[in-house]
C-alpha cells in the first residue's frame, strides 16, 4: 500500500528498537526500569540520563502497545519527511528537553515514564520544519495538536489501561520541546542553505 511506503526500512527498524527497549524495561521487576525511569529525586542527585531514558520506559504491556500504535501513526504521517538518523536525533533532543522542562516547571511531578510526550514533540517538530513550504498545512497541524492538548483532560480509561496516571503535562512540554527543537533544526537547515527539510534514507 502506498501509505506504508512512507515508512522506510530504517524507520521500521527505529520503531522496532523503541518497542524492544520498552519491552525490556517495562516490568518493574527489571533493574533497567528503575535505573532508567524519570525520577525527580534521583535526577536531583545527579542521575541526569533519566531526563532522556525515562521516555523509553513503560509501565506495562498496554502502555507499550498504545505508544507503539502512536509511533506507527506518527511515522505514517511524517515517515517520508525525515531520514532515520534525523528522526532518532529529534527524538533524543525532544526527550531531553521535555525531561528538563518537566524537572524545572512541574515540581509536583515526582515520577514519569512513557514515550507519548516525544510523539507530541515529533509532530510539532515536523510542523515547524514544514512552515516554509506548506505554512497552511503546518499551522493546521499545530492548531489541531494544540486543541487536542487543551481539551485532553485526564483520560481515565487510558490511565486504567496503563496502570498509572496519564501525565498530560508531559504532552504539553513535549509539544513545546518539539516546537523548539523543530525551530533549531530548521535554522540549521537554513544555515546549510538546504532548500527542503524533507530527507530520504
Amino acid at each position: 500500500m502506498a501509505l506504508f511506503k512512507k515508512i522506510s526500512v530504517g524507520q521500521f527498524t527505529f520503531l522496532r528498537i523503541i518497542a524492544a527497549l520498552a519491552l525490556l524495561t517495562t516490568t518493574q521487576a527489571c533493574h533497567l526500569y528503575w535505573d532508567m525511569a524519570w525520577d525527580r529525586t534521583k535526577i536531583g542527585n545527579g542521575e541526569f540520563w533519566r531526563l532522556i531514558t525515562g521516555h523509553f520506559v513503560h509501565n506495562n504491556s498496554n502502555h507499550i502497545l498504545l505508544n507503539s500504535i502512536g509511533l506507527s501513526v506518527v511515522l505514517l504521517l511524517i515517515g517520508d519527511k525525515f531520514s532515520t538518523r534525523t528522526l532518532c536525533s529529534l527524538s533524543v533532543f525532544i526527550a531531553f528537553l521535555t525531561g528538563l522542562l518537566l524537572y524545572v516547571f512541574e515540581s509536583q511531578l515526582l515520577y514519569y515514564v512513557g514515550f507519548s510526550a516525544v510523539l507530541h514533540g515529533l509532530v510539532a517538530s515536523y510542523s515547524i520544519t514544514a512552515l516554509r513550504k506548506t505554512p497552511g498545512y503546518a499551522c493546521l497541524i499545530l492548531c489541531l495538536l494544540g486543541l487536542k492538548l487543551a481539551f485532553e483532560g485526564q483520560p481515565q480509561f487510558t490511565a486504567n489501561l496503563i496502570g498509572i496516571r496519564v501525565a498530560t503535562e508531559s504532552h504539553w512540554w513535549g509539544f513545546v520541546s518539539g516546537i523548539l527543537v523543530g525551530g533549531i533544526y530548521t535554522g540549521i537547515l537554513l544555515k546549510r542553505k538546504t532548500t527542503t527539510p524533507m530527507e530520504q534514507d
